[in-house]
């Protein structure tokens, strides 16, 4: 199937190896309620490169094209010498399941905490898309799914010493959740979370210019750098780097408040699902089971009005105290958990970075914010610079695909007459003149995952940046952003150590659950915002 646009083309590509047959075992046993792994805390810095053996390199190299679609190679912009070779492993997360039984059931714990949250999607989309399209039996095929999936999740949670596997062999988060989306289309369920992310696209993308419109009243890009329209600024700063790093501070809070809908962290999403209170509060649960309700839960219920207010209180949360709106709305007491901030916007305000590869999270307001991002820094830059948004090629959970992603470019770029159906929003014409002169633009990032392994990246996004290498050397002209907590998380924390020397990274999330806030030493709704270089 084609988006309809010129930006990419969007097909649907089968994985290279089928689904895995699920063993049937009499007496099936329950899955074991083990705690997270403590691991120590992190700073800010990045580790130092760790070396690898050449069996966990074997086990590496066998894990990235597990699963991998055809053309799918490592990021050109990894470094992958020797025995620094990249595993998308965060400390604590992949390395330790492959070992221990104990981490395994950790990770088992929270993907079937999951299963609430996809049973009401199952209904949403059903309802959304039809029986015409999905098929009569898409809630039997459903069960079906439920069914196999916690059956191969039991087993790699095992701690019968018989059926332990080799070290560095056993299952991994990304082949958990690698084999949550091969049984998924085993049974012929391409997208759960559909309904969802179509209701949540469309409200986020009425919301957009509502967001926009704030930021341009902070900073604008000036002429000759695709301003369209010229308006006071805000008062809040006094010359052009203030407002600059304003503007860029009020992106990133969007782009954090956006993370917070996440229909797969349960604890974040219990928080702002029910809006019959707008002057709700904001608890910090560890509840991984998510709301009770199997028709409506998460905020696709939301309209675009109940939106804006409940993301206002997302924000309020995730504001980072060194400005007045911060201090009066309870903002950290000492900024953001993990804050590169000032590093960050000292760079973005001087020397701004020539190429930016931003990789997607989640649909609706996730997607937005992101799409702020890319907007701010191509203006930033100006038309010296271009931005990228890498979204997944498949469907993961609510995670946003390419091809979403040109929708929702086109329905806050386009007119109302240019789009016939589907997502409306509010025409933006810096950002549709940055889509027209090539410094915001697509593509698809080649994953099938709700993690992200860079040793298996999409031919599309890989040759556009080695062609942009052409023009920009790998090095300190660089940004990549990774978004939310499975690709900055839960993969790609020490991402800094790998990739080419000098380029810059970008690890921007909220903490959504309780076993990644041990795992930090950190707490649910946490803000991450970390800057690495490759050295």
């Amino acid at each position: 199937m084609t988006c309809g646009v010129s930006m990419t083309m969007c097909v649907s590509v089968p994985f290279v190896r089928p689904a895995r047959g699920v063993s049937r075992r009499p007496g099936s046993r329950p899955v074991v309620q083990a705690k997270p792994v403590a691991t120590r805390g992190t700073t800010l810095a990045c580790s130092k490169t760790p070396t690898v053996d050449e069996t966990t390199l074997d086990a590496i190299r066998h894990r990235a094209a597990h699963g991998a679609l055809p053309g799918a190679s490592p990021f050109p912009l990894l470094t992958n010498r020797g025995s620094t070779y990249y595993s998308h492993v965060s400390p604590g997360v992949c390395d330790a399941c492959a070992n221990s039984w104990q981490a395994r059931s950790a990770w088992v714990v929270l993907l079937l905490g999951q299963l609430p949250s996809h049973r009401a999607n199952l209904h949403r989309t059903f309802k959304q898309v039809g029986a015409g399209t999905l098929g009569n039996d898409f809630t039997d095929r459903y069960e079906e799914w439920e069914e196999a999936y916690v059956e191969y999740l039991e087993g790699i949670s095992s701690s019968d010493e018989s059926e332990q596997p080799e070290p560095n062999q056993g299952a991994t988060l990304l082949d958990m959740v690698d084999e949550k989306e091969r049984l998924l289309r085993r049974f012929g369920i391409d997208d759960l979370f559909a309904g969802m992310k179509a209701q949540e696209n469309a409200v986020a993308a009425a919301l957009f210019g509502v967001l926009a419109n704030e930021i341009d009243g902070i900073w604008q890009p000036t002429e000759g750098s695709l301003q369209l329209k010229k308006g006071p600024v805000s008062d809040a700063a006094d010359d052009e780097e203030k407002q600059k790093r304003f503007a860029l501070q009020t992106v990133l809070e969007c782009c954090l408040a956006g993370n917070l809908f996440d229909a797969g962290a349960a604890a974040a999403v219990a928080g702002v699902a029910d809006i019959s209170n707008s002057k709700q509060t904001f608890e910090r649960s560890s509840d991984q089971t998510g709301p009770s309700s199997s028709h409506q839960t998460g905020p696709s219920a939301l309209d675009a009005t109940a939106l804006g207010e409940t993301f206002a209180e997302a924000r309020k949360v995730v504001r980072r105290v060194g400005d007045e709106k911060g201090a009066e709305s309870g903002g950290r007491a000492s900024g953001w958990r993990f804050d590169s901030f000032d590093a960050l916007a000292d760079r973005a305000t001087t020397r701004p970075w020539r190429r930016v590869v931003i990789f997607c999270d989640n649909a609706g307001a996730d997607v937005m914010g992101m799409i702020l991002l890319a907007r701010t820094l191509a203006g930033l830059g100006g038309s010296g610079t271009k931005v990228v948004l890498a979204s997944n090629e498949s469907a993961a959970l609510n995670d946003v695909t390419h091809c979403e992603t040109v929708a929702f470019l086109k329905a806050v770029t386009e007119t109302p007459s240019d789009q016939p159906g589907g997502i409306s929003g509010t025409r933006d014409a810096l950002l549709g003149a940055q889509l027209n002169g090539g410094q915001v633009t697509c593509v698809s990032s080649g994953q099938v995952s709700t993690l992200l392994d860079l040793n298996r990246t999409g031919s599309a996004l890989n040759a556009w940046i080695s062609e942009e290498m052409n023009d920009v050397p790998a090095g300190n002209d660089w940004l990549v952003v990774f978004d939310g907590m499975g690709r900055a998380l839960e993969s790609n924390w020490n991402v800094a150590s790998h990739v080419k020397k000098n380029v810059n990274t970008l690890n921007l999330a909220m903490v959504k659950s309780e076993i990644n806030a041990r795992r930090l030493d950190a707490e649910v709704y946490d803000c991450v915002v970390k800057l690495g270089v490759g050295k």
